[in-house]
C-alpha cells in the first residue's frame, strides 16, 4: 500500500469530493465556492492530489478533508452501508464506498488505510 502526493494543473475533483466539499454557489458541477474550500494551487507546482494505491486499485483525494472523511468511514469497525452514507445527497448507489474494490474492505486492510491517511494528515498539519 502506497500513498503519494503529486500536483496537477487543474483543481481536481474525486469520488469523495461531493461528500466532503459542499457547493456554496450552485450545483456541484458548476460551483466555484465550497465549504470546506478545496486547497489552493502551490506556486510553481499546481494543485495537490493524493493517490492511495493498493492491489492494483487507486483511491484519490483532492484535500486533507477528504482523507479525514475516508479515514472516518473506513475506521469504523462496523462500517455503514454505502446506501446509508449516500442518503443525504440522494446518492444511494453512487457513494464512493460502493465503488471500492472488495480487497480494500477487510478490517486489517482498512486499519492500514486509516493509518496511512492519519500519518499523512499529521504530516500536512491537519491531523
Amino acid at each position: 500500500m502506497r500513498l503519494r502526493l503529486e500536483h496537477v494543473a487543474a483543481s481536481p475533483r474525486t469520488p469523495l469530493s461531493r461528500f466532503v466539499h459542499r457547493p456554496l454557489d450552485g450545483a456541484a458541477h458548476s460551483a466555484t465556492r465550497f465549504d470546506p474550500p478545496f486547497p489552493v494551487a502551490e506556486p510553481g507546482k499546481g494543485y495537490p492530489l493524493w493517490t492511495l494505491e493498493h492491489r492494483g486499485h487507486e483511491l484519490y483525494f483532492a484535500s486533507p478533508e477528504e482523507m479525514a472523511h475516508a479515514a472516518g468511514v473506513l475506521g469504523a469497525r462496523v462500517m455503514k452501508r454505502p446506501r446509508e452514507l449516500g442518503l443525504e445527497q440522494s446518492a444511494v448507489n453512487s457513494h464512493w464506498l460502493s465503488r471500492m474494490d472488495k480487497a480494500w474492505l477487510s478490517w486489517k486492510t482498512r486499519q492500514e488505510i486509516v493509518s496511512r491517511l492519519t500519518d499523512e494528515l499529521a504530516r500536512v498539519g491537519r491531523g
